[in-house]
């Protein structure tokens, strides 16, 4: 396949997002990400807003969801994903049902507040699970202090084999397999996810080693694997169609995969 030949494919970027200026929806990045998705041939970007400080409160969030909300309303391209803090349960639960059964946000979207085996997300997934919905968590096995101590819950292949036994009837997304740190590490651990979790890893982040997508295909199979930039268009396009993949593996992971689990 060839990069053209992305115009003649459904393509879903499922790891994506707007962001906030001053305030307020930053709507000309917003613009010119859906102008990249056009120029490249990716038909539907999936994006939320998350905050990254130690404790969102609901108000936060809601606010934040309220942007995408405003950003959903600039194209049909773009379809959203719910951000919450588990850490307030009942307003997160009530946030869910709020974006996602009210206003069709099509997932939810969390970031390092907490990690995704941490019991404190049980409210969350069992929402999530009863609506149909996937949970997106923001993921690394970072290797340096300073990132650590900047993320210190931050999620990695363990803790998702762990929220697969607690969680089974959610479906987990596991962020970004070349967002930084030790991508091979993580693959070497997935290598036990049950074949029945319903368990997912999309292919986004600044890493372009050699091999990193076809080594995670060949882990996990291309069943498991979904497009994803995180914002990085380009490369993300580029290392995928570099790793040699076949046309089915590759339709797999552009679509089929992402229409499984979003529509």
């Amino acid at each position: 396949m060839k990069p053209t030949d992305l115009h003649a494919c459904t393509v879903i970027d499922i790891h994506n997002h707007v962001w906030a200026k001053d305030g307020e929806l930053d709507r000309d990045r917003a613009m010119s990400l859906l102008k990249a998705a056009d120029c490249l041939g990716i038909d539907t970007v999936c994006v939320s807003l998350p905050l990254m400080t130690e404790s969102p409160t609901p108000e936060e969030f809601r606010q934040a969801n309220d942007m995408v909300f405003e950003a959903l309303e600039m194209s049909d391209t773009f379809r959203g994903f719910c951000f919450v803090n588990p850490g307030y349960a009942e307003e997160s639960v009530a946030e869910l049902e709020r974006c996602i059964v009210r206003h069709r946000m099509v997932g939810v979207k969390l970031y390092h507040q907490y990690r995704i085996c941490d019991p404190a997300l049980r409210p969350v997934m069992d929402y999530a699970a009863e609506l149909g919905v996937p949970v997106l968590m923001h993921a690394a096995k970072l290797r340096d202090s300073a990132n650590v101590a900047r993320q210190p819950r931050v999620s990695h292949a363990e803790h998702f084999l762990k929220a697969a036994h607690m969680f089974p009837n959610t479906t987990l997304i596991q962020a970004h397999i070349g967002g930084g740190g030790d991508w091979e590490w993580n693959l070497r651990v997935l290598e036990a996810m049950p074949a029945s979790a319903k368990y997912f890893i999309d292919i986004s982040g600044s890493v372009v080693d050699a091999g990193i997508i076809r080594k995670t295909v060949a882990t996990l199979g291309a069943d498991r694997v979904l497009f994803a930039t995180d914002g990085i268009m380009e490369e993300g396009i580029g290392k995928l169609l570099e790793a040699g993949l076949s046309e089915e593996q590759l339709q797999h992971i552009l679509s089929r995969n992402a229409e499984r689990i979003l529509f």
